[in-house]
């Protein structure tokens, strides 16, 4: 597994900062996220990935840690993308990889509904697609807590028609059809909620659940439950 190059985490905070003023950002919650390691689950919202950037520059600047992030495997497909998406610590998703940097006592990000959430069509915004249950196997495997976090605007900034899915099947990257291409000003909003421990669904009796399916559902329902109150807190989106 790459470390991460302080000096390029560094120049990209530099410029995140600047979109942080034109997004309006607001986070609440820093004060929730663990010490030590933790699995930081997140709603996907625009397609152009300002929700990581955002989540990212707001616990960097908060608390000087740098969550990892587990990405498509797209990210890698093209030689000259996957060392500079590794200096920046993203990794493909891999319960191995995400263990290893929870050991370490890291933070790594997940974003379970994939491109199922971010390139979902403008009249399905903010409706949270069914989550993978990846980031509960890890949690299961490494013990670490779930800290689950919302996020909104990405859906007003960069929205989407949905997918380029014949397209896709072409060049075996994921692609949406955009309406805009420059972010639009919306106001940003991000919530990190309470931990969640994965030892009390250990204790549970769930023989005929998978136990990892049933922490995505429930740690969607959260999430989706929070994204909400956001929106209704939020008001208009660019007013």
């Amino acid at each position: 597994m790459e470390e991460v190059d302080g000096r390029a985490i560094e120049k990209v905070a530099r410029s995140l900062r600047k979109l942080r003023t034109y997004t309006r950002l607001r986070v609440e919650g820093l004060e929730n996220l663990p010490q030590g390691p933790a699995i930081l689950v997140a709603n996907h919202t625009g397609w152009a990935g300002l929700d990581y950037a955002m989540l990212f520059l707001s616990v960097y600047d908060g608390t000087g840690r740098i969550p990892r992030v587990a990405v498509h495997p797209s990210y890698f497909k093209m030689a000259p993308l996957r060392p500079r998406a590794e200096k920046l610590g993203f990794f493909e998703v891999s319960v191995q990889t995400a263990t290893q940097v929870l050991d370490a006592k890291g933070l790594v990000c997940f974003f379970p509904e994939g491109e199922d959430g971010n390139f979902k069509p403008i009249w399905k915004r903010y409706q949270l697609q069914p989550f993978k249950p990846g980031f509960a196997r890890v949690a299961l495997a490494s013990l670490a807590p779930i800290v689950p976090i919302s996020i909104v605007g990405g859906e007003d900034a960069n929205p989407t028609l949905g997918r380029l899915t014949p397209l896709e099947d072409i060049l075996d990257i994921p692609l949406p059809i955009p309406l805009s291409i420059l972010p639009l000003p919306a106001k940003w909003r991000i919530r990190v909620g309470a931990p969640i421990d994965p030892h009390a669904y250990l204790s549970r009796e769930t023989p005929d659940q998978d136990v990892a399916e049933l922490i995505a559902r429930d740690v969607r329902d959260i999430l989706q439950r929070d994204v909400r109150a956001l929106l209704a807190a939020r008001g208009n989106p660019f007013l």
